[in-house]
């Protein structure tokens, strides 16, 4: 491994990010006779300024792997034998704008003693993202001119001086592009209708229901100027230098050849997102203090954010695939005649792109056409960029409001107080489906077929069950000093199980861009389900091993078919459930009339039970930040355990109240 230095920080100047925000609210009621009437008004002006991520001070890059190096990367730093130097342009601040205004009207229509009706309506005025100073650049795939496109070299560098490195950029609010890049969309209507009905009459019964729309502005990390920051333009650029030997060679030497440039696009009309959410309920007092409601929850998310990469390569049709089903790349490796290493399905003579001439599979069925395109990329170390759509350029992120989502829920709440006992419960059966977890999910495997990344929503759990309770403990009630002492105690508790989220089992094998599709922005291919993960689980390793059990059976998945994504699909297996009981004991000692102390004791995960972290999770799963992180098929300790949630942890608190 090796490391780099940013010898002034990364945003030396200044405030990296400084959002102020001002917003005025107004609302207003007026009851005429059995209408319950609400007006009112939201206004919001936001600003978002921060600084590009370039290094305008540079960087420098320390790796054993490179040709001056001695070999250990702190030994390189220490006289001066440089990997790599890079330096930005300049160092650009953005200065992001947005306005919101949403006036409402309300109507709580009371048309019988046991029957009121809820009537309403929010207009959503959602002013565009733009960037005060026009620093914001967009990539416009009707700018883009074949003509004008740059030239790439055989080791896949840009040839200098022909054509336009930045084809297809354009300016956001110059030369007709409108000032956010995106035509805005301005009127919204966002109804809601809800009702209130007690059947009988004696208060003890309630069945309520509502639909609404609800419009979401979004954030700064959708397609919008801010989510476009940072990206290479005719103001930001870099700059790099190899091999450098003694800090005071850092600018005389040769630059590094420069390479296609990747791009950030967003649609040129606004989209906004927004839900559908409904709901239909009973609620009934079954016994005295004892009160039970059921529940159906239902939302639908049109017009959500997604990423893809608009200049992936296209993969081979599965009709026009020579690979069988069940047979996968070779990973036998051969030297090309363009001196690359590559799969022996590449045969020996490649082109001048690095594409095969006489490829074949395993079964010796010849690889020619589209299908040698993609082998070359997935398996003989051919550059992608030579194939992609946009000739000259790289990635290309394109940012746009075109995910659903669709979550149904059974939700069943009881409630009862008892003395000095309060109980709660709440269990929900509930399934949550999407092709796009949030704007960051990366688990698709191909930009061009959306829909087969629909799947269940990455944070969706099945089962959730909590259970709370609070208890006055009935001794030493009588007042007096073994009360003041001993009595007054609170026990409270929360006991809570959830089923496990999905994650997807990925090829992390040798050539894990088996569709040869040179995917930048999202996930490589899954791997083959062969069998029944659940069936045959190996059993746990000896101890000290670092891993725990194994939560399927690996045997169960293979290496993909060649050419292909793989069939076990996004979010396929689920992850470990959790069962957690945390409690506390509470008590407070009057000192005087306006003085007392508080004593509390907790204990998280009281019983000290071990609970299995997550294997995996992707964008938008609280188990992307704390996994084992072995869902890789071909990887080491494939779907075994290899982290735990905090084991018991006790904390004693006091406060004095004067």
């Amino acid at each position: 491994g090796g490391f780099y230095m940013d010898p002034a920080g990364e945003w030396p100047e200044g405030p990296y990010n400084s959002n102020p925000t001002y917003t005025y609210r107004d609302n207003m009621t007026k009851i005429i006779g059995k209408h319950n009437l609400q007006f009112g008004a939201y206004f919001v002006a936001a600003q978002k300024n921060e600084l590009s991520s370039v290094m305008v001070n540079g960087n420098l890059t320390f790796d054993p792997g490179s040709g001056v190096s001695t070999g250990n990367a702190f030994a390189d730093l220490l006289i001066g034998n440089i990997a790599s130097f890079s330096q930005g342009s300049n160092q650009v601040k953005f200065y992001n704008r947005y306005k919101i205004f949403e006036p409402y009207f309300q109507d709580d229509f009371r048309i019988t003693n046991r029957l009121t009706l809820n009537l309403g309506l929010r207009l959503s005025l959602l002013g565009t993202y733009r960037e005060k100073y026009k620093h914001a650049y967009n990539w416009d795939p009707a700018a883009y001119s074949l003509a004008n496109a740059p030239q790439l070299a055989s080791d896949g560098s840009l040839v200098p001086g022909v054509g336009n490195p930045l084809d297809g950029l354009v300016q956001c609010g110059v030369g007709g592009v409108p000032v956010g890049c995106s035509k805005g969309h301005l009127f919204n209507p966002a109804p809601r209708i809800g009702f209130a009905y007690d059947p009988w009459g004696n208060g003890k019964t309630a069945i309520r229901g509502g639909y609404g729309i609800f419009f979401e502005h979004s954030n700064g990390n959708e397609a919008n100027t801010e989510g476009m920051e940072g990206q290479s333009s005719l103001l930001l650029q870099s700059a790099t230098q190899s091999s450098i030997v003694g800090y005071s060679n850092i600018g005389g030497g040769e630059l590094s050849p420069s390479f296609p440039f990747s791009f950030i696009s967003i649609p040129n009309k606004v989209i906004w997102p927004y839900m559908q959410q409904w709901h239909l309920d009973v609620q009934h007092e079954l016994l005295h203090n004892t009160v039970v409601t059921v529940s159906y929850v239902g939302s639908k998310g049109t017009h959500l954010g997604r990423q893809s990469d608009l200049n992936q390569l296209h993969p081979v049709p599965l009709a026009s695939n020579p690979y069988q089903p069940g047979e996968a790349i070779s990973t036998s490796s051969v030297t090309l005649s363009n001196g690359n290493s590559g799969s022996t399905d590449c045969g020996y003579n490649v082109d001048q792109n690095g594409v095969p001439l006489n490829a074949a599979t395993p079964s010796n069925v010849q690889i020619t056409g589209q299908a040698a395109v993609n082998l070359a990329v997935a398996a003989c170390g051919a550059i992608a960029d030579f194939f992609r759509p946009f000739y000259g350029l790289g990635t290309i992120t394109r940012l746009e409001p075109t995910a659903s989502s669709t979550y149904h829920a059974l939700q069943i709440s009881a409630r009862r107080s008892l003395g000095g006992l309060t109980l709660n419960a709440a269990y929900t059966y509930s399934h949550s489906i999407d092709d796009a977890s949030d704007r960051y999910d990366g688990a698709f495997v191909d930009s061009y077929n959306p829909r087969g990344n629909r799947a269940s929503s990455s944070f969706d759990a099945r089962h959730l069950l909590n259970i709370g309770y609070v208890y006055d403990l009935p001794f030493f009630k009588q007042p007096g000093l073994s009360h003041t002492l001993l009595g007054g105690w609170q026990w409270s508790g929360i006991v809570a199980f959830q089923s496990g989220t999905p994650f997807s089992v990925i090829n992390a094998t040798t050539y894990g861009d088996n569709a040869g599709v040179g995917n930048g922005v999202g996930t490589g291919s899954y791997a083959d389900r062969i069998g029944d993960p659940n069936a045959n689980i190996p059993p746990p390793p000896p101890p000290g091993t670092g891993f725990a059990d194994f939560l399927y059976n690996p045997a169960a998945f293979a290496t993909p078919q060649g050419l292909t994504f793989g069939n076990s699909g996004r979010n396929s297996l689920r992850n470990p459930r959790r069962t957690n009981f945390d409690m506390a004991l509470f008590k407070r000692f009057a000192v005087a009339e306006s003085k007392a102390f508080e004593f509390r004791a907790e204990a998280f995960n009281v019983f000290n039970h071990t609970q299995w972290a997550a294997i995996a999770g992707d964008a938008g799963s609280g188990a992307n930040n704390f996994s084992s992180g072995t869902n890789g098929m071909g990887g080491d300790n494939f779907l075994q355990v290899g982290a735990a949630h905090n084991a018991r942890i006790l904390q004693l608190g006091a406060k004095f109240i004067f």
